[in-house]
């Protein structure tokens, strides 16, 4: 007999994690990946507690940043293991 699909799948994450981080609004600027670490809201307005990687010139391994962000910064990257082991 084999496993019932519902027992092979991979529970989804209730928190969204994974980020797309826009620095700034200036022409030419990337979004990076971020990773959400934290938050804390201050007046009103919540921040997060990031990570991203830089590549950094010269080097052959990036830096790795942590920072407060607003809110506004981010964008959620919505997560599915089971559609990234190929599960679904």
């Amino acid at each position: 007999m084999s496993t019932p699909r519902r027992d092979r799948l991979y529970p989804r994450p209730h928190k969204t994690r994974h980020a797309w981080f826009l620095e700034n609004d200036e022409p030419g600027t990337q979004p990076r990946q971020a990773l959400i670490v934290s938050w804390r809201r201050h007046s009103y307005q919540w921040h997060a507690r990031i990570l991203y990687c830089v590549d950094v010139e010269g080097e052959p391994d990036p830096a790795v940043i942590e920072r407060w962000v607003p809110r506004e910064a981010l964008r959620p990257v919505r997560a599915d293991p089971n559609a990234a082991f190929g599960l679904r």
